[in-house]
C-alpha cells in the first residue's frame, strides 16, 4: 500500500488546543497536525525538533511525540519518536552534511533497521546534468527579462537500508514537494516525523 502526503507550514492557529507548527496533508485521508514543543515543554528549534503529531486540533488523538536526545558521542543529536503508550517507534538522526554538500537523513526503526536518505538521488543528479544547459538558457533569458534567477539543485530523497535496492520505503519528490510512503515496512507515524524534520531542514 502506498500513501502520498505533503508537509505545509501553518501559521493560522484556528481553534487548536496547541501551537500549530505545520500540517501534514494525506491524500485520501485526514490531515495530521504538528504541535510545537512536546509534553515535556520543550521549545522547538528551526528544524522542528521537540514536536508532537495529532489527528485532531483539540489534542485528544495523539499519534506520537518527538523529543531530542543527546547522544554524548559528538555525533548529531538523536530524535526519539514515541507512541502515546510510551513505545519507541524509532530514532531520527539530525540532518548532517556530507561531502559535496549533500544532506544525509537517518532513521532507525524499532526493529533496528536503519534507513538512510541523501538529498539528491543519483537519477535526479543525472537528469540535472542533462537538463542544466536548458536551465542555464532559461535563467539567462529570465535575468535579461528582469525576472531574476531560478536555479535549484536536486532535492529528491529516497530512504533505503544500507546497500538496499528495490522500492524505497519513503521517498520525497522535490518537484511536487510530496512524500510517498510504502507500507508495511515503515510505520506512518515515523515517516510523518521524518518528513517534518526533512521539511524544516530543507
Amino acid at each position: 500500500m502506498t500513501t502520498v502526503f505533503s508537509v505545509h507550514a501553518q501559521t493560522a492557529q484556528g481553534n487548536a488546543a496547541f501551537p500549530v507548527q505545520s500540517v501534514i496533508k494525506v491524500r485520501g485521508g485526514e490531515p495530521v497536525h504538528v504541535a510545537r514543543g512536546s509534553a515535556s515543554g520543550g521549545v522547538p528549534d528551526q528544524l522542528g525538533t521537540d514536536f508532537a503529531l495529532y489527528e485532531d486540533l483539540a489534542g485528544h488523538k495523539p499519534l506520537c511525540a518527538v523529543a531530542r536526545r543527546a547522544t554524548g558521542t559528538g555525533a548529531p543529536d538523536a530524535l526519539t519518536v514515541t507512541a502515546p503508550d510510551g513505545a519507541v517507534l524509532g530514532v531520527l538522526r539530525r540532518p548532517a552534511r556530507q561531502g559535496g554538500g549533500r544532506t544525509r537523513y537517518e532513521m532507525e526503526l524499532a526493529d533496528g533497521t536503519r534507513l538512510v536518505g541523501r538529498r539528491g538521488t543519483v537519477p535526479a543528479w543525472l537528469l540535472y546534468v542533462v537538463l542544466s544547459p536548458l536551465a542555464l538558457l532559461y535563467n539567462v533569458a529570465s535575468l535579461v527579462g528582469g525576472y531574476g534567477i531560478d536555479w535549484h539543485l536536486p532535492t529528491r530523497t529516497a530512504w533505503r537500508s544500507a546497500g538496499g535496492f528495490g522500492p524505497a520505503p519513503l521517498k520525497f519528490y522535490g518537484i511536487t514537494d510530496k512524500y510517498k510512503l510504502r507500507t508495511p515496512g515503515l510505520d506512518p507515524r515515523l515517516a510523518y516525523a521524518q518528513a517534518v524534520v526533512h521539511f524544516w531542514s530543507a
